[in-house]
């Protein structure tokens, strides 16, 4: 639930709901659990192709975006700033609320899922 919920936030976000799992989400979420490498910059590129091709649609990666424009001192005009959404945030509440808990191990404290 937690790796599905940082794919369609994180990796591949979308305008849409979450409540579906595509397949691109299944392969990314089984390549993360079996550790084999992602190509990010491609999945990125596809999802942001994908997202512009929609009339209604929203630019995905704002904050990477905005990240790599302000890193090479590209002015924004008339943007407002504004706070991260709390529901953005991941902190241990949050991974409990998921079905996680907090075990006590030899080197230290691990989240495992109930």
């Amino acid at each position: 639930r937690l790796l599905h919920r940082i794919t369609t936030t994180h990796i591949l976000p979308t305008s849409g709901g979450h409540e579906k799992m595509s397949y691109q989400d299944l392969y990314i979420i089984r390549n993360i659990v079996n550790g084999k490498p992602l190509n990010l910059p491609h999945l990125i590129m596809k999802n942001m192709l994908k997202a512009s091709s929609k009339v209604d649609g929203a630019l995905p990666y704002g904050m990477v975006i905005t990240k790599i424009l302000s890193h090479f001192c590209i002015m924004f005009g008339n943007e407002v700033a504004f706070m991260i959404d709390v529901g953005d945030i991941y902190n241990a509440s949050s991974l409990k609320r998921m079905g996680w808990k907090q075990v006590h191990t030899s080197e230290g404290f691990v989240w495992l899922p109930k």
